[in-house]
């Protein structure tokens, strides 16, 4: 084969491989990184949260006239463009432990059937090839695994097989953090299996550059400057290490862990007293800290200059909110590279 003709036919490989892909419950865009990546295309974002969204727009810069809506729930079918996948992780409030537990029969979690909804109204050869779902652990137990099976049927029911992995942040980051994904497959097109993902050296010598300076002993602003890690560069512990309690409480807020452990996992009540707190050591004797949102952000794979575009937007409230509310983008990354389309429609 000449020199040219090998050009064409890596470009029409990589051409092939590459993915446009749907934002929904975007949040602060974990999948649209993750995607990216992945060398996959972003065509448009919901998101109904404006301080998220601020966040979204100041840290992705979405191209003009890339497509967005806020409220899921007023967009018609035929407003959505084409997208090769849809990616979203719809509200876990009526399905997490923390909350009332209510599943599908809650208002906010039950936006699910929303989004599949919208599949049904669109022509089959303008549904996405790949749905890509994430949710909390607990949606594949609560009300006893029904709600999980109804989510099955849904899809099964809009042409989707489906295939499902719990994955833990801490396999790629010093964060425990487990969540379930969920991957669609059009029944009919050419989409590539994707679990499941087991250990390997690329995945090894990810997690040990990610973990570098993921948390610091300093605060603020300066943590970036000068720091030295608590997670060390060799490969962390995958255990919590709580060492103490704030009078005796053994609730979330009023935990203390080492610094020689991985971090609990962050959530949407992160903030005021809730963030992960752990304890120290200097020159000074011992001192209890919380994690500072930059830190929280590290713990979810967001590069520093992604979260310096966010703080000019945002407080650090909504910092730490919008971290503990976003997926995983390594673990998002792991998924979204071994997606691809042999055969595209159209």
């Amino acid at each position: 084969m000449n020199p040219l003709k090998k050009v064409l036919f890596w470009l029409r490989l990589t051409r092939g491989n590459q993915m446009t892909f749907l934002d929904l419950f975007s949040g602060i865009g974990g999948f649209r990184l993750a995607m990216e990546q992945a060398g996959h295309v972003c065509v448009g974002h919901c998101e109904i949260d404006k301080y998220a969204n601020e966040s979204y727009i100041a840290m992705h810069r979405p191209r003009k006239g890339e497509w967005y809506a806020d409220d899921i729930t007023r967009v018609r079918a035929e407003d959505m463009p084409r997208a090769d996948c849809w990616c979203f992780g719809f509200p876990c409030q009526d399905i997490s432990i923390a909350g009332k537990q209510r599943g599908f029969a809650g208002q906010r979690s039950s936006l699910f059937f929303t989004v599949t909804g919208l599949i049904r109204g669109q022509a089959e050869e303008d549904r996405p090839s790949y749905l890509l779902i994430e949710n909390v652990k607990n949606l594949l137990s609560i009300n006893g695994g029904v709600d999980f099976a109804r989510l099955l049927m849904e899809l099964d029911e809009i042409g989707y097989d489906a295939e499902w992995a719990l994955l833990n942040t801490s396999d790629v980051l010093p964060q425990n953090r487990e969540r379930i994904f969920i991957v669609g497959h059009l029944r009919g097109r050419s989409t590539r299996k994707v679990f499941p993902i087991g250990a390997d050296s690329e995945k090894v010598d990810k997690l040990q550059r990610q973990c570098v300076n993921a948390i610091t002993t300093r605060t603020g602003e300066n943590a970036t400057v000068g720091c030295y890690p608590l997670v060390k560069s060799k490969q962390h512990e995958k255990d919590l290490k709580l060492v103490a309690l704030i009078d005796g409480d053994n609730k979330q807020a009023n935990r203390i862990y080492s610094p020689d452990g991985i971090s609990p996992t962050l959530n949407t009540g992160t903030g005021g007293r809730l963030e992960p707190k752990f304890i120290l050591s200097d020159k000074d004797g011992y001192r209890v800290r919380k994690l500072t949102p930059r830190e929280c952000f590290r713990l979810q794979g967001f590069p520093d200059d992604h979260f310096d575009r966010a703080k000019a937007v945002c407080s650090d409230s909504q910092l730490y909110k919008q971290a503990g509310n976003s997926v995983t983008v390594p673990v998002v990354y792991e998924i979204a590279k071994r997606m691809e389309i042999g055969n595209k429609s159209g």
